[in-house]
């Protein structure tokens, strides 16, 4: 189980123009020790702790020590950690505090690997300073994660297929996906306001991120998590991007859709099909607020379901005497 601690800002020297920690964690004025205590007192199995936010690599080291010795006392519990972080700066002493202080996995923030949006998002580093701490971190036995963002400005589709080569060449334990939100009192949301940040249909965004779920899951990457935490406090503040509650699922679904769109096509001419998946599964083939079954509806099929044994992901339509087996990495 792994027990999120925030660290809203810590270590950031510059800050991300669309990045307001504090609406995203709702932790208030607690101090990191009340934190830390209130997120693991009286737990009694075994935990991973994960310091997410801020940038701990932009920590001095003096600092780091004294934010690892708030889990003094409970370290009868914490059985390792991990942080989410920039790649930079990367210095000989964070390493060997992190090492000391039995950190497993560190997740790299990378929103893009196109070096001029990095600059204009304020990201304070390159891809190549991202490639540099990859290939050092994994050399001190640390597991490495990966942070994309979908919908950034000026992002291209040929940047997120940069992002899906440099995935399966890098080859994380995991990622995590995000789409770009613009929330209130950010400098993104400034441009936002006048105009010179218009961004993309929804629609478009959501595809960028099914083509990155997707690739990870053809090699075999896991995917942790797509989208923000819903909470009041961030839809309070959100006016515009990406954000939506059920973000995550909704990238699920439409690849499942497009699936069995793609398996429909090596039949002849269906007007009524059943399809046969992991019961799991059938949310995704139902789709958010039945969308999923409207689009089935309006191309004229009848569909309906049968839950079976079959691993999650993979399915099979049957219609009349026709069959096909496919899954969603086909």
């Amino acid at each position: 189980m792994v027990v999120p601690v925030f660290l809203p800002h810590s270590g950031c020297n510059e800050r991300c123009i669309y990045c307001h920690q504090g609406y995203i964690t709702d932790i208030g004025e607690k101090s990191f020790k009340e934190r830390v205590d209130s997120a693991l007192q009286g737990r009694v199995e075994p935990c991973e702790v994960g310091l997410f936010g801020g940038n701990i690599f932009g920590m001095e080291p003096a600092s780091l020590e004294r934010l690892f010795s708030c889990f003094d006392e409970h370290r009868g519990v914490v059985k390792s950690f991990r942080l989410s972080t920039k790649p930079v700066p990367l210095r000989d002493e964070t390493i060997a505090i992190l090492k000391r202080n039995g950190v497993d996995i560190i997740e790299l923030g990378i929103p893009t690997f196109n070096d001029a949006i990095l600059a204009a998002v304020n990201r304070a580093h390159t891809a190549r300073d991202l490639f540099l701490a990859y290939e050092r971190l994994g050399g001190e036995g640390f597991r490495l994660a990966l942070q994309f963002m979908v919908g950034l400005p000026g992002e291209s589709q040929g940047d997120i297929e940069e992002t899906v080569a440099n995935m399966i060449r890098l080859r994380p334990v995991y990622i995590r996906i995000y789409p770009l939100v613009v929330l209130r009192n950010t400098p993104l949301f400034a441009l936002y306001s006048r105009g010179d940040f218009v961004p993309i249909p929804f629609d478009e965004a959501l595809d960028r991120a099914c083509l990155i779920y997707l690739n990870a899951m053809k090699h075999n990457i896991d995917v942790v998590n797509v989208g923000l935490t819903d909470n009041e406090m961030v839809r309070d503040m959100v006016a515009g991007g990406f954000y939506h509650p059920a973000y995550g699922f909704l990238v699920q679904s439409r690849i499942f859709l497009r699936a069995v769109e793609g398996a429909l096509k090596r039949l002849d001419g269906p007007k009524e099909i059943t399809v046969i998946l992991h019961n799991n599964d059938i949310p995704l083939l139902v789709g958010h607020r039945r969308e999923n079954l409207s689009r089935f509806a309006a191309m004229g099929l009848k569909l309906r379901w049968e839950p079976s044994g079959e691993r999650r992901g993979a399915f099979k339509i049957v219609s009349g005497t026709q069959r096909v087996e496919a899954s969603v990495v086909d």
